[in-house]
């Protein structure tokens, strides 16, 4: 096994220059003489998604060269691109192959970009013995950040033992050690990078903890949430991907949420105040959204047609991105209004206030053992009233409140876990109402969209038969999902009504 030791350098950068590293090796000069290798300079730009997919999948993927178009490799693949990319980009940008194969599934629909750039400065220098011949060789790297921030470079020396001298190795790696400038330490690699420059980010910033008061808690999680808004709003208004947008709904539709379940721990009228606003964001945010689910799932839908071809659809697909890029400009307007950044300004202001200043008399384990009872029996009584007749406005209103309990319950989770078979057959609950819900609403759309296109003479008979067969698929989808539900409501009711008893008593 071959003998290979990293260690760490606790002097200054060299950067690669020869009497630096001379010098740092003098220690090692009564036995070897250091010999050279060239400098050299290695540039990456490691590429991940706005929420880590890559990561979080184990993948790594990096754009390498200073210069021209660059590599992309992702170990064992490499691929030489053409002309220099362009970020943020989504999967169909990067050459199709291996790499993209292998990466296609984890990044989705998500835009690709630079999470940090590096640059390496390298030298590989020989020791030799007093004859001349190779007993080790060193591997002096310095690896520094250039994006998002710039960093010191992390300095790393390998030690690796040429053929039969891992004794003159051993002793090379111990010298080293044995003065103040040399330390063991791990490679440099991605995660040391990522941790230099403070990425991925705060954890727990926005959590809230047992014995919190009540509206300081609240105030705290809603401050989460804006950050979310926020955070999302360059990359929705820039188009980079649609999750961009979609996250920034889910944060929309959590404030509205919370504010409804404990907004009245609140001082004054702070929840009266800004509930309508973040009523109008939602409304101003969704007609972009559900054109966005229509278009990602049109080549799907199209290839579903058995009767009509995927052709037909056309130009319906082109009244789609019609109606999308009409919608989006309204969305990115209101964005980028005064109102907007003055309601989140404003908002942030009055919550971390909350957060200061807060109200001693209540705690957040009252509130939470309070509300989730309350609204958990509110969820089950509706759910327990719903039968294979009742209408579609009841259906739709469990799953708000569905929703609404979900939420409160990974709002509340530090302080009070949830029942973990109860929250299984919640989700299992919420996926059978969803699928319900988005049956009848696209049939609703795209019975609109038909007469939209009939109007401005746009839809053929093929496109409108085509369109046709996919109402008939959105409606044996809503079936089955009014079918399946009976089942999930058994289920969901046998777990959470013994959970819901005992935490009332």
């Amino acid at each position: 096994m071959p003998y290979v030791v990293t260690l760490g350098w606790r002097g200054r950068p060299t950067r690669g220059e020869p009497a630096e590293l001379l010098k740092a090796l003098g220690p090692l000069s009564p036995r070897f003489q250091p010999r050279l290798g060239a400098r050299r300079v290695h540039t990456a730009s490691y590429l991940d998604t706005a929420d880590w997919r890559l990561r979080r999948g184990g993948l790594e993927l990096t754009h390498e060269g200073a210069s021209g178009p660059g590599s992309l490799v992702l170990a064992p693949h490499s691929v030489k691109l053409t002309e220099p990319p362009v970020w943020p980009a989504r999967i169909e940008a990067l050459p199709g192959g291996e790499l993209r194969d292998a990466i296609a599934t984890a990044v989705g629909v998500r835009a690709l970009a630079p999470k940090i750039r590096s640059r390496t400065v390298v030298r590989e220098i020989v020791l030799c013995d007093g004859e001349g011949e190779e007993t080790a060789r060193l591997r002096w790297a310095e690896a520094g950040t250039l994006h998002p921030v710039r960093k010191p470079p992390l300095v790393r020396v390998t030690v690796l033992a040429a053929p039969g001298r891992r004794r003159d190795a051993k002793w090379v790696a111990r010298t080293l050690l044995s003065g103040e400038d040399f330390e063991p330490a791990d490679a440099v690699g991605y995660d040391q990078l990522l941790d230099a420059c403070g990425l991925p980010g705060e954890t727990g910033r926005y959590a809230i903890t047992p014995g919190m008061p009540a509206d300081a808690a609240v105030a705290t999680a809603l401050l989460g949430f804006a950050e979310a808004i926020t955070s999302n709003v360059e990359g929705t208004v820039d188009d980079v991907d649609p999750e961009f947008l979609h996250d920034l709904r889910v944060a929309v539709r959590r404030t509205r949420s919370l504010l409804k379940v404990a907004g009245d721990v609140l001082p004054g009228n702070l929840a009266a105040r800004f509930a309508p606003r973040f009523a109008e964001l939602g409304e101003l945010t969704t007609p972009t959204r559900d054109l966005d689910v229509y278009l990602l799932e049109f080549d799907a839908l199209a290839d579903s047609l058995v009767a009509g071809a995927p052709e037909d659809l056309a130009p319906f697909a082109e009244h789609l991105r019609r109606r999308r890029d009409a919608e989006r400009k309204i969305l990115v307007r209101g964005l980028r209004a005064q109102r907007f950044a003055r309601l989140m300004e404003s908002w942030r202001a009055a919550l971390s206030g909350v957060v200061a200043e807060p109200d001693r008399h209540s705690t957040v384990d009252d509130l939470t053992a309070e509300r989730l009872r309350r609204i958990t029996k509110r969820v089950i009584r509706r759910a327990a009233a719903i039968t294979p007749e009742s209408p579609a406005e009841d259906v739709h209103a469990l799953r708000k409140r569905a929703k609404e309990l979900r939420y409160a319950l990974e709002v509340f989770q530090p302080v009070r876990p949830a029942d973990r078979g109860a929250l299984k057959e919640l989700k299992r609950l919420q996926d059978v109402l969803g699928a319900f819900q988005d049956g009848e609403v696209q049939s609703t759309k795209l019975r609109a969209y038909a007469q939209e296109l009939l109007d401005a003479g746009l839809a053929s008979a093929p496109t409108l038969l085509a369109m046709g067969e996919l109402l008939g698929g959105f409606a044996r989808r809503e079936r089955a999902a009014r079918a399946e539900l009976t089942g999930a409501l058994a289920r969901f009711l046998a777990q959470t009504r013994p959970v819901a008893s005992a935490s009332g008593r």
